[in-house]
């Protein structure tokens, strides 16, 4: 009887036009943030919800979580006002993550020196499927900790680019067989 319910009710939700659909998706997200409790601010002229999350020990970031263009945005800064100078290895260590992410992908703005991480998902894998919302957002969350991370490194230590992938491609590993 559960399945029949959950059936009708997807079929319900695609009956709508892309704006009711993007409205709905919008207050699930609203839903989702508020139960739980997470530390956010909703923006409902604009559609957005900006929350703050732990990037790294010691270190919030703002995320920010968007349904516009029948599409659910994810998006982070995971490196703000590098130096001009890291530009080149920026932008190879970004090339790096963009052929490795089969979801997402990391842009560089030359205007205003930061890199930042997004994916995006057709609102109806959200419309849906429940967990679909919380999924999206788990996965670009932890994504996210290992671009920050690569890109920290790439500053801070100045290592090369080929050499961080290696590393967090052997961390991500290792991990994996802590996991089994």
């Amino acid at each position: 009887m559960k399945r029949l319910i959950a059936y009708l009710k997807r079929v319900y939700r695609l009956s709508f036009n892309r704006s009711k659909q993007e409205n709905l998706v919008w207050k699930d997200l609203i839903k989702l943030q508020a139960e739980a409790d997470w530390k956010h601010g909703v923006y409902e002229k604009e559609k957005y919800i900006e929350t703050i999350f732990s990037i790294a020990e010691n270190k919030g970031e703002r995320y920010f979580y968007i349904i516009a263009e029948g599409y659910f945005h994810c998006r982070v800064k995971v490196l703000d006002d590098y130096p001009v100078e890291s530009a080149t290895d920026i932008f190879v260590l970004a090339a790096h993550f963009n052929n490795l992410l089969n979801n997402g992908v990391v842009k560089v703005s030359t205007e205003s020196l930061y890199v930042e991480y997004r994916q995006k998902i057709d609102i109806l894998v959200p419309l849906l499927y429940k967990g679909a919302l919380y999924q999206q957002l788990i996965a670009h969350y932890n994504t996210s900790k290992d671009i920050y991370w690569a890109f920290q490194r790439l500053v801070e230590e100045n290592e090369a680019p080929a050499i961080i992938i290696a590393d967090l491609l052997k961390k991500i590993e290792e991990e994996e067989k802590q996991k089994k």
